[in-house]
């Protein structure tokens, strides 16, 4: 093999990962929710905590796959954090009415929920956010249950 072909083969791959990449994007962008993303990307961690996507499996490694993904959940996450507390609440009314979820969650279910939604790797203050928005959804999604005090 001459080092000519070595050089298309190389430039063949990388586009085929860049067009790999640009698709995965779009079927993240696709949901008119911000917190659909951020389920999302989160239901693609493992119990081990790797992040594994069969889409991106294919062009990548996995060590590159977890990190791709892993960095798409932080974005996200700090993307929905970024939006005011009133577009946060409407972006997650969303979210509920695109998963027909109309009904009351239990407070188990949305607390171990907010658990899976919380990407390494964010600082201290993003944390603390999160879980103050999470207490205050969680009062209005689970009005019954005791208090997120």
């Amino acid at each position: 093999m001459k080092v000519s072909d070595y050089t298309v083969l190389s430039s063949a791959c990388e586009l085929r990962r860049i067009g790999a990449l640009r698709r995965w994007e779009r079927r993240l962008q696709k949901s008119d929710s911000v917190f659909a993303r951020l389920v999302f990307v989160s239901q693609l961690r493992d119990s081990s905590g790797r992040y594994v996507d069969s889409f991106l499996m294919r062009e990548f490694p996995a060590r590159t796959c977890h990190g791709i993904v892993a960095e798409a959940h932080r974005q996200v996450f700090r993307e929905w954090l970024a939006l005011s507390t009133r577009t946060r609440l409407r972006d997650f009314r969303t979210y509920c009415y695109s998963i027909c979820c109309k009904t009351e969650i239990a407070e188990a279910a949305w607390a171990s929920l907010c658990r899976e939604l919380v990407p390494s790797g964010i600082s201290i203050d993003e944390l603390s956010l999160f879980c103050e928005t999470a207490k205050h959804l969680g009062q209005l999604i689970c009005p019954h249950e005791r208090r997120f005090d």
